[in-house]
């Protein structure tokens, strides 16, 4: 006979079961975790290239779950270890002129133009720190206290501004920065993208000459190297200009010996004025050596408009015999490479392929005031 439970033992059964008895303790209520991670990011974006410390603070809000990052805090901004910006071109580019520099008037607004700004060989004592902006956020401020050249081209109209007035940066965590310039006496902001590109210094030079000899006809023939002690970076020293900064003195020059050549020739010439024609069997010339002299040992230093960037090239030709019939026309702007070239590779005997083989040195020289 099956035993009937009364209804009374039905709600004693009932209220042991509520009270847990023989049953495990309810869950307590998970509590979120907090946890921070520090990690070091390098920058490598940008004209100023960076290192950045951050914080960040991960949550997790369930048992076992993700840990999502919650926030993350810009601790420490500094300039990357070797960091050098002495001697160096940057390009920035824009659709906007008047955003490469707030100092243009309005006339360049919405100007397709270019920038290339070259720092000069003092950028050297530069100092960064983190700080702090308005909204919480962080900027690295940099203090540079150098110069730099600017080249503007916009829409193919070129203007150079010499001796720009460097004097802060402030740089973004992405590497983007608005650089503080003074030009000509007036302040203004240079906004660096940190998509900025850093290129060559003969790009840079190509650019600012309005003389530089882009094609020669005889780019065929084999070439030889030339040095010139008096050239740095692309740029010849002063002392060899005919100008008031100059002592006219003429550059030293060393250059490879090539074989089978009995001679060389030296030229220096600025887009087709003649500054120097040298026959010599050595390979170099001491610097000074070539005066204003007679035909084959004659030198007259740079003396270009002011504020219009020239440049002078040198050209070494090797050559098997003597030459038949050189056409120059020294310290005059009536001469043609190729002429000269035509005039040096016929020996006395009207032979051709008497140049073996070339050697070229650019640099630019810019009488400034």
């Amino acid at each position: 006979m099956k035993k009937i439970l009364t209804p009374a033992a039905l709600i004693l059964t009932a209220a042991i079961a509520l009270c847990g008895c023989g049953s495990s303790p309810a869950p307590t209520a998970f509590e979120s975790q907090l946890k921070t991670e520090t990690k070091t990011v390098n920058v490598t974006e940008g004209m100023f290239p960076s290192v950045i410390d951050m914080e960040t603070t991960y949550l997790q809000d369930e048992p076992n779950g993700e840990w999502k990052a919650a926030s993350e805090v810009i601790t420490g901004m500094r300039l990357a270890d070797g960091f050098d910006i002495s001697d160096s071109v940057w390009k920035i580019t824009s659709d906007d002129a008047t955003t490469l520099f707030s100092g243009l008037d309005s006339s360049f607004k919405d100007v397709k133009a270019t920038l290339y700004l070259h720092f000069s060989a003092d950028a050297k004592d530069i100092t960064a720190e983190r700080v702090v902006n308005g909204d919480g956020t962080s900027k690295m401020a940099v203090k540079l206290n150098t110069t730099a050249d600017a080249l503007f081209d916009c829409n193919g109209t070129k203007f150079n501004v010499f001796d720009v007035k460097i004097i802060s940066a402030d740089v973004d965590p992405d590497g983007s920065a608005k650089i503080t310039a003074n030009v000509d006496g007036g302040e203004g902001i240079i906004s660096v993208p940190a998509n900025v590109s850093k290129v060559e210094m003969k790009d840079y030079l190509i650019r600012q000459s309005s003389t530089y000899i882009t094609v020669v006809s005889f780019e065929d023939l084999p070439t030889f190297s030339v040095t010139s002690s008096d050239l740095i970076n692309g740029v010849w020293d002063n002392k060899i200009s005919n100008t008031g900064v100059g002592e006219n003195i003429s550059p030293e020059l060393t250059w490879d010996a090539v074989d089978g050549a009995t001679q060389y020739v030296v030229i220096m010439i600025d887009g087709g004025w003649l500054h120097m024609d040298v026959f010599t069997s050595e390979t170099s010339l001491a610097s000074g050596a070539i005066g204003r002299g007679e035909r084959g040992a004659q030198y007259v230093g740079p003396y270009p408009p002011k504020n219009d960037p020239h440049t002078y090239t040198v050209f070494v030709f090797a050559l098997k015999n003597e030459p038949g019939n050189v056409r120059f026309g020294f310290d005059s702007g009536s001469n043609n490479l190729d002429t000269i070239y035509k005039g040096l590779d016929a020996d006395v005997d009207g032979n051709s392929g008497n140049v073996l083989a070339y050697a070229r040195l650019d640099g630019n020289f810019t009488l400034r005031g």
